[in-house]
């Protein structure tokens, strides 16, 4: 020990100040202290009380040597007194006889030792000089230590809660009160138990078998790692914690021992991962739609080039003159069926959000007017509907027909959850969201949104079914009631829109829908809805490139076309039609490309490099859908769209429209809202 304080201070001496009125025991205390070996001392000695207290304050020494008599004072006095002072110096009671009751004294008046001075020898007093520095200096780690523990926990973004080995709380930081909902009151009365805290699954139902796995490090001692628990009112499996006014805690706890190494208690640290659990949980929905929008689109756009042939063979039959009347009425019934096929794949391409779409500037309060005298017919007697219209509401850039689709299929939803009647809220406002918001709503956007809400006090939905509406063909209703693809077309709709949809609904209570959509500014106007196309059109003796991949849709548009007399170049691929292209030396009037083909090039790409060698040259993209009109509005862009499926006169029709200079893109209309009777009728 002696080697390591010589080790640990070989440059500096200590400094010892020594407080005795009797200049003999200054000159002994001197003596001793010359006598130690290996190490250097520097002694300072002051005779009196104020002295003594004057050197003190000063902070220049390393250890007090102090006399228990200082004439009319005492070393007990200088020693309380001295209490006060920051960073106080260890000090040493020397008395002329010893006294059990002035050494207790001493010791509660904080001194490091107390030492009878006939019995002094030099070993014994550089012991007690270097155990009294050793242990203010450990005191002061400790100090150190416990402040900085103190600090780490008062700081902390994690809660930290100490049990007893009851499972009482005894202490919790700042975060583990806040998170908890307890004060320093509740934690002093130790009247909250860890073992209180329900063990559930990631997404807070009560998990079978032992309610608690922190009783068992009160058993074992075996820590818990990542454990996941519940705290608060409403238990009830299923419930979002937002509504039932539960935390779902992130849990690691291991165990406390005392000197005997037996368990006496816990340390545990919580984290609040509610809203993160319900983030995820909007991540992985999120997720799965796409990925459902993606499969639903593909598959629509190969089922719109079989319905394409379909339609195409029919239409060319029923042009047959020779046909009996139970032909044509076959034909008639094929093409009827196609055209309902037709409106079901349109509903695909909404909800996957691929489906060509016209944008207008639209006061929202003006497309529920124009709805305002339908509603009610659609709904029913039954049905109270109330439509409030909010004030300075700012224009949106949407397709007019989109837009009543959804405000059709969001009533429909609500009247089938309204059986025996209820009452309809439509409303509009504008809002403005910020980043906080964001941050909650993973699929929001801040700015100025126009929000539609649709309210009714129906039967409501559990969290299940509330997971899945906007799935594709995902229903509740009997067999042959719904095809499960209303709201799966409300969510496409607004998703390609640009906006997202909130859900609020709560069994036996009702169903909130909140359609946000973002807010354009100026006025415009609604796109009037177009003509019926006549079937008599005529044809021409123009060249046009035909592109397209299947080739059964290729040979029958091909023959379709010369049937009106015009010349037809066919290629099955962008590459064969720039070669097709290079044969004839470019005289072609104008391209019919499909969007989708093989051979790395698209229709888009093509166009654009025969656009760049014939400006002049006419187009029409073609397609059931494509994700490289993601992003395009054909009623900004200057593009001409054919949509799949298409009857033959349609093809014919627009390709002498565009060809004369008047394009009408053929966009089929707004199909009627999943549930009412009335039918789908598309132009394909």
């Amino acid at each position: 020990m002696k080697d390591d304080l010589i080790q640990r201070m070989p440059a500096t001496p200590v400094r010892v100040l020594l407080v005795d009125d009797d200049e003999d025991d200054y000159i002994i205390t001197r003596d001793l202290i010359s006598q130690v070996r290996d190490h250097a001392y520097q002694l300072e000695w002051v005779d009196n009380y104020d002295a003594a207290l004057t050197a003190l304050h000063r902070h220049e020494h390393d250890i007090c040597l102090l006399d228990f008599r200082l004439g009319s004072r005492t070393g007990l006095e200088l020693l309380q007194e001295s209490r006060s002072l920051s960073g106080r110096l260890p000090m040493i009671l020397l008395t002329g006889q010893g006294d059990h009751e002035i050494d207790m004294e001493a010791m509660k008046a904080g001194a490091a030792d107390y030492l009878i001075k006939g019995q002094l020898d030099a070993d014994k007093l550089e012991r007690a000089i270097r155990y009294a520095i050793e242990g203010q200096h450990a005191e002061e780690r400790l100090r150190r230590e416990r402040d900085l523990i103190g600090r780490i926990m008062e700081t902390s973004p994690v809660g930290i809660v100490v049990a007893d080995e009851t499972g009482k709380i005894n202490f919790a930081n700042l975060q583990a009160e806040k998170i908890l909902g307890l004060t320093k009151e509740v934690v002093a009365r130790k009247s909250c138990s860890v073992l209180d805290w329900r063990l559930t699954d990631v997404e807070g139902n009560p998990r079978s078998g032992p309610s608690s796995s922190l009783k068992q490090i009160l058993d074992s001692g075996q820590p818990v790692h990542d454990a996941c628990y519940a705290i608060g009112s409403g238990t009830t499996a299923g419930a979002d914690p937002a509504s039932r006014g539960r935390v779902l805690l992130s849990v690691n706890a291991a165990p406390l021992f005392n000197a005997g190494g037996k368990i006496d208690g816990m340390v545990v640290s919580v984290e609040d991962i509610t809203a993160r659990l319900a983030l995820e949980a909007q991540l992985r929905q999120s997720q799965k739609m796409e990925s459902i929008g993606q499969l639903a689109a593909g598959v629509a756009h190969d089922i719109n080039n079989i319905l394409t042939i379909i339609q195409g063979h029919t239409g060319l039959l029923l042009n047959v003159a020779a046909l009996d009347a139970d032909s044509v009425k076959s034909l008639k019934q094929i093409s009827a069926a196609s055209e309902r096929a037709a409106g079901f794949i349109r509903h695909l391409l909404l909800f996957s959000s691929k489906q060509v779409y016209r944008t207008k500037m639209l006061d929202l309060n003006a497309v529920l007017h124009n709805l305002e005298s339908m509603l009610p017919r659609m709904l029913g007697e039954q049905i109270t509907l109330e439509i409030r219209g909010g004030s300075d509401l700012p224009r949106i850039a949407a397709d007019v027909a989109m837009v009543e689709q959804i405000v059709m299929n969001l009533a429909v939803n609500a009247r089938d959850a309204m059986p025996k009647g209820g009452k309809l809220l439509i409303e509009t406002s504008v809002v403005e969201i910020n980043g906080a918001y964001v941050q909650s709503h993973p699929e929001a956007h801040a700015g100025r949104f126009v929000c539609l809400t649709v309210i009714d006090n129906g039967c409501g939905m559990e969290r299940s079914v509330r997971q899945r509406i906007f799935e594709p063909f995902f229903t509740t209703k009997e067999v042959g009631k719904g095809t499960g693809l209303g709201l799966a077309t409300v969510y496409g709709i607004v998703k390609q829109h640009r906006g997202w949809l909130e859900v609020q609904s709560e069994l036996g209570v009702g169903t909130t829908f909140k359609v946000f959509l973002p807010g354009a500014g100026e006025a415009g106007h609604l796109l009037a809805a177009s003509k019926p196309e006549s079937e008599t059109v005529q044809g021409g003796r123009e060249t046009i490139l035909l592109t397209e991949d299947e080739p059964d849709l290729l040979k029958l548009t091909q023959e379709v076309l010369e049937q009106y007399h015009y010349r037809v170049l066919p290629a099955a691929s962008g590459a064969e039609a720039l070669r097709v292209w290079d044969e004839h030396h470019g005289q072609v009037d104008l391209l019919l490309t499909d969007m989708i083909m093989p051979g790395g090039m698209t229709g888009d790409q093509l166009a654009a490099e025969l656009k760049r060698r014939k400006p002049s040259l006419k187009i029409i993209y073609a397609s059931g859908y494509n994700s490289a009109f993601m992003g395009k509005d054909f009623g900004q862009d200057n593009m001409t769209f054919l949509a799949k499926p298409y009857q033959p006169h349609q093809v014919a029709q627009l390709i002498r429209d565009t060809l004369d200079g008047s394009r009408k893109d053929p966009c089929p209309p707004p199909i009627p809202a999943q549930g009412t009777s009335a039918p789908v009728s598309v132009p394909v």
